[in-house]
């Protein structure tokens, strides 16, 4: 008789990935709606839309009593934090090109990486701290600092990536405690609720497609938080922080197909370190497994 294999850290990792792509492709969607509505009303669709499959989720869980938390303190500062770093991101998309503010966000890594320590407890390998080192090496050759000029809305942007790593590693030590379903449902009410309150003086009542557009970039958000909640219970934050380079990737395809940006030489040449150290996180993982079903085999 077959079984089903536990979950490991590598299924942390597919899920990571898997968010990373509806995650991409829903930053798009706010840089193209960006001009027309804002922030705060492109925020509510992505909330707002987001609580169907999280009540999909309650239900499975048994009811409304399945989003009482164990620690509601945390949880509440997790909501802050997170709603800090979605404004941010939803506020500089449409201002600036998507390949420049992705370039930026991936000092993220390094942010979790250094916070896991402190806040998770996690051990960090020196073969890891060199994989993220490598990595952002690759995102500095593409980012090619000389040819930006760094000004407020770069600052905005290294703002939100700190608040997104400082969340992200919060909702591993949350999960802790907590069921996944809890942290989304109390981030997705909360988040819907202040954005409600900051659309009301900037509302514009869409038309009949871009309402298609809004409730799309809800839903795309909505399910890739439930997979980046997953995968952070699955894998510690410093195995999955590096996958986040893998992304410009997509920011690259979509600034150039969707809005004629055209990425620099020097994208090419960083390119090959930032998939490569993700893709070597990946095999120091797979190495580990198998020396831990090893050492557990009688």
């Amino acid at each position: 008789m077959s079984t089903i294999p536990a979950p490991s850290p590598l299924h942390g990792i597919y899920f990571k990935l898997s968010a990373l792509v509806l995650f991409c492709t829903m930053d798009a969607m706010v840089k193209a709606l960006g001009g027309t509505y804002g922030s705060f009303q492109m925020m509510l669709f992505r909330s707002g839309i987001a609580l169907l499959p999280v009540a999909v989720m309650i239900w499975h869980a048994g009811g409304i009593g399945a989003v009482r938390s164990t620690r509601p303190g945390l949880q509440a500062l997790r909501v802050v934090i997170g709603i800090c770093s979605m404004f941010g991101f939803f506020y500089v998309f449409p201002r600036m090109p998507l390949v420049d503010a992705y370039a930026i966000s991936f000092a993220s890594p390094l942010f979790m990486v250094a916070l896991s320590v402190p806040i998770l407890g996690e051990p960090v390998g020196w073969r890891r701290w060199t994989a993220v080192a490598v990595g952002f090496v690759g995102v500095l050759v593409m980012l090619d600092p000389f040819g930006i000029q760094f000004h407020v809305i770069s600052l905005v942007v290294l703002a939100a990536t700190f608040c997104y790593a400082l969340s992200t590693v919060m909702v591993r030590l949350l999960s802790r405690h907590d069921k996944d379903v809890v942290t989304l449902f109390w981030f997705a009410l909360c988040a819907s609720l202040v954005s409600l309150v900051g659309a009301i003086p900037e509302w514009k009542w869409p038309p009949a497609m871009d309402w298609v557009w809004l409730i799309t970039l809800g839903l795309l958000g909505g399910f890739a938080q439930i997979l980046i909640t997953r995968a952070w219970r699955l894998a510690p934050a410093a195995v999955l922080a590096p996958f986040d380079y893998a992304s410009i990737v997509l920011a690259v395809a979509f600034g150039y197909l969707w809005f004629r940006e055209q990425p620099s030489w020097t994208v090419w040449y960083g390119l090959p370190l930032v998939i490569g150290s993700g893709l070597y996180i990946l095999y120091r993982e797979r190495v580990r497994a198998r020396e831990r079903k090893k050492a557990a085999a009688p």
